[in-house]
């Protein structure tokens, strides 16, 4: 396990917008947009629907605990953290006191729907981030765009 350090624990620890990869049944790799809580440099906790354990995320994360989450900068994209981790804990939201706390932290209010929800705790197991990465996507102007003077 390699913990965050404090960079980018607080890079994560905002409401960033995130995209999950597990891995199906099948082998085929699933990607699917979420939000999710930090609980601590070593852990991130995220919330699913509880009927989704089938053929969703759930289901491909009890079956194959291995995931990737991609945190992307609310306002840069260019900056990310990519967690590699291991669902390590699956557990009833009891009284969706975990999704109230997900939606909160990214909508300022408590979760619309009622319904059951499942906690998993995923333990990261490493991680790689560019965070100051300002020139890595920044392109040449193309020759029509530029001016002769």
């Amino acid at each position: 396990m390699r913990a965050l350090t404090p960079e980018v624990l607080e890079f994560v620890s905002q409401p960033n917008p995130a995209v999950m990869a597990t891995v199906a049944p099948d082998g085929r790799p699933v990607t699917v947009q979420i939000i999710y809580l930090v609980e601590d440099a070593g852990h991130i906790l995220l919330s699913i629907a509880a009927g989704n354990s089938r053929g969703g995320r759930l289901g491909h994360l009890s079956t194959d605990g291995r995931t990737s989450i991609t945190v992307l900068g609310r306002e840069d994209w260019t900056k990310a953290v990519t967690i590699q981790g291991t669902a390590v804990e699956f557990f009833e939201d009891q009284n969706l006191a975990v999704i109230d706390a997900m939606t909160s932290h990214y909508f300022g209010g408590q979760y619309a729907k009622r319904a059951p929800r499942t906690t998993v705790r995923v333990r990261i197991e490493d991680w790689t981030a560019e965070i100051d990465n300002s020139d890595t996507f920044r392109a040449n102007p193309r020759p029509e765009d530029q001016t002769v003077a």
